[in-house]
């Protein structure tokens, strides 16, 4: 079983954030974890229990039905948690503008 590990730099206007792509062994087009990584706080695959986010005190927001750095960029904020409302962050809006919060 081979691992499918890739880590990029994702530029957005506001910064540049740390991507961190686990492909699926069993089918490595598919994603198995993907996360965001800003100065302030993540955003998430829906593989991540945002309830358990919330309680340790991350600013996070969750996208779902990507396989893609680029796909969390464009795909709507389904549910995040209070530390990244409190930073502008809410359910609908584009992946790339929750980011933006999550450097500035």
């Amino acid at each position: 079983m081979a691992w499918n590990i890739q880590t990029e730099s994702i530029e957005v206007s506001s910064g540049t954030a740390l991507g961190v792509r686990v492909g699926n062994p069993q089918n490595p087009a598919k994603a198995m974890i993907i996360v965001l990584i800003g100065k302030k706080g993540i955003i998430v695959c829906r593989n991540f229990d945002i309830t358990a986010l919330e309680q340790r005190g991350i600013a996070a927001a969750r996208v779902q039905g990507i396989t893609s750095f680029e796909e969390v960029l464009k795909a709507p904020i389904e549910s995040c948690t209070n530390q990244a409302k409190q930073l502008g962050v809410v359910t609908g809006m584009k992946g790339e503008d929750a980011l933006s919060r999550f450097l500035s």
